[in-house]
């Protein structure tokens, strides 16, 4: 929607409406039902967070979900701050698509959320789908913590388990090595080099760790395509995230891998984004 009301807003600029700004706002109340006009503001004041304080984070760059420590994904809020990636709206085709996954699986399913972060994928499964169970791991254990507010928040204790460590390390020798369902990972996927491309407000708040990804972009790629190999039941199903015109590289991944087949592509914005596989029986 940002996009959409960017271009609606300089639509009106251009063409010389008076005060473009509000002109956008009324368009889009309008067009979502009353809900702009609906905002609830009192947030800000049991937080303790004034609007003049939120300016002047904002002007130093510090991204809004930052300053609220909050942030949607899939319909929800969850808690958000410097430890963990901020949960983006593309990320969203990732976790809908291993929904739809899990819908032609027989139940229980077991599901490992590779490097979880704020919890927000985790999160959207165990809401979204009866009968299922969650091991969301993470390198960072600052990230974990927050993942943990977040599956507490929305009473997830018992569907949603917690690791911490290097990859699939901290799941090493447990019963559900070989039988899991599927693996799905927002993996960092950012090539060393383009970092310096991206929007300060990005390189300079969030955490580096989950966005460099070496010299081509597929440091970890590489490492999960033969890691979850280990922990994935045959037939069981492969699913990660990877930036956009990457296909190629995955691809040639995959088939030197040798344990994965049946690659299916998904589209974000026209451009594929999502990545899903079969581990061979």
């Amino acid at each position: 929607m940002y996009k959409e009301f960017i271009r609606c807003y300089e639509l009106f600029r251009d063409r010389g409406v008076s005060d473009p700004l509000i002109e956008t706002l009324r368009l889009f109340d309008v067009l979502s039902s009353g809900a702009l006009r609906g905002t609830d503001l009192s947030f800000l004041d049991k937080q303790g967070i004034p609007l003049d304080e939120i300016v002047r984070r904002r002007k130093e760059g510090v991204p809004f979900e930052y300053v609220l420590g909050i942030a949607p994904f899939m319909g929800f809020t969850l808690y958000c701050t410097p430890e963990t990636l901020i949960p983006r709206h593309d990320t969203e085709l990732l976790a809908q698509t291993v929904l739809n996954l899990i819908e032609r699986m027989e139940r229980p399913v077991t599901v490992i959320d590779m490097g979880t972060g704020s919890g927000n994928i985790a999160v959207a499964l165990a809401m979204n789908a009866a009968g299922v169970k969650v091991l969301a791991s993470d390198v960072s254990a600052a990230a974990i913590e927050v993942a943990r507010r977040n599956i507490e928040k929305y009473s997830l204790q018992e569907r949603v388990l917690l690791f911490s460590g290097d990859l699939f390390a901290p799941l090493r020798g447990m019963e559900h090595e070989g039988n899991i369902d599927l693996v799905v990972c927002n993996p960092p996927y950012i090539p060393t080099k383009s970092l310096a491309k991206l929007d300060a407000g990005i390189t300079d708040h969030e955490p580096l760790v989950a966005l460099d990804a070496g010299t081509y972009g597929i440091d970890v790629f590489r490492r999960l395509l033969v890691e979850a190999a280990d922990f994935i039941k045959p037939r069981g199903m492969l699913t990660f995230e990877m930036g956009a015109g990457q296909e190629k590289l995955v691809e040639r991944l995959i088939e030197k891998n040798g344990q994965y087949e049946n690659i299916e592509y998904f589209r974000y914005d026209g451009r594929i984004r999502v990545v899903s596989v079969v581990r061979k029986g």
